[in-house]
């Protein structure tokens, strides 16, 4: 009997290696939830992130194409304004209006908007000085002429508009014979 006493392990004792071991597998098992519930919320992430960059490459993929077709816009424009001064001309004229409202239609379908800028401040982003006019009338860096439209894509810049700025006319005394203010 001693021996059959020798290789039985006493019941308590087992009872406390197994908790022991149950403890350990529980830790193991939470750790393994953590690790999860980690890797879930890295690929739920990954995943937006992932519909979000298609999104703005479908939004900006047709940006190029639009900044060609912008090039053709103007010079239809210009042919606009100058077909109708040439007599007799009306038909063409109309010919191109039609051209270009439909450009522009197109151009508005795939979210393409004109910057406006007349009677505004300069915006360094959506706007390109090129040249100062001097005013009374008009503030400091208020745009009083447009050279060249600028556009939005999807609300991006692609083309700031070009634009002439206005200063206020600065009057100084002269001290020359006329006594006359310089501007």
């Amino acid at each position: 009997m001693d021996k059959e006493d020798n290789n039985e392990i006493d019941p308590e004792i087992r009872l406390i290696e197994l908790e022991k071991e149950l403890e350990e597998e529980r830790k193991k098992s939470t750790e393994y939830i953590t690790r999860l519930k980690y890797l879930q919320a890295d690929f739920d992430n990954y995943e937006k992130r992932m519909k979000r960059d298609r999104e703005d490459m479908v939004k900006m993929s047709s940006e190029r194409i639009v900044l060609r077709i912008l090039g053709i816009l103007d010079d239809l424009e210009l042919a606009v304004i100058e077909s109708s001064k040439i007599a007799n001309a009306s038909s063409i004229v109309k010919g191109l209006e039609m051209i270009n409202l439909n450009i522009k239609e197109i151009l508005k379908d795939e979210g393409v908007a004109t910057i406006e800028c007349i009677d505004r401040k300069l915006d360094p982003i959506k706007h390109e000085a090129i040249s100062f006019v001097e005013s009374s009338e008009f503030d400091d860096n208020v745009i009083v002429r447009e050279l060249r439209k600028g556009y939005l894509l999807n609300g991006k810049v692609i083309r700031p508009s070009i634009v002439e700025v206005s200063r206020k006319t600065v009057k100084t005394t002269d001290n020359h014979q006329d006594g006359g203010e310089k501007k």
